[in-house]
């Protein structure tokens, strides 16, 4: 697992971007805990980091389509998913693996 951020940076209520083994992926923290994801929408590759976040749903700038920050289910098209990885809190450091699935 790779550190990507802290507790102290997600509680400033924007998402952490970083780069772990070539994936760029984005951390968003939901109900208290850190959620890791590609930092893409995969419907059309809109750049999520730009997205609001709404009660675990995170919308894409581009479209509006809602992701559940959790699970990755789309709202829209149930077939398409956003990928999430592994993260876990180790003091007030976020790990992130994206070899693992979440």
């Amino acid at each position: 697992m790779h550190k990507v951020g802290t507790m102290a940076e997600l509680e400033a209520k924007q998402p952490i971007r970083a780069t772990v083994d070539g994936t760029k992926l984005l951390v968003f923290l939901v109900e208290g805990e850190p959620v890791a994801t590609a930092a893409r929408c995969p419907h059309a590759q809109g750049p999520l980091h730009q997205g609001e976040v709404c009660n675990g749903q995170l919308i894409c700038p581009w479209h509006g389509w809602t992701f559940n920050l959790p699970s990755g289910s789309c709202e829209e098209d149930p077939d398409l998913v956003l990928t999430t990885y592994a993260v876990r809190r180790d003091g007030d450091d976020i790990l992130v693996s994206v070899n693992v699935p979440a």
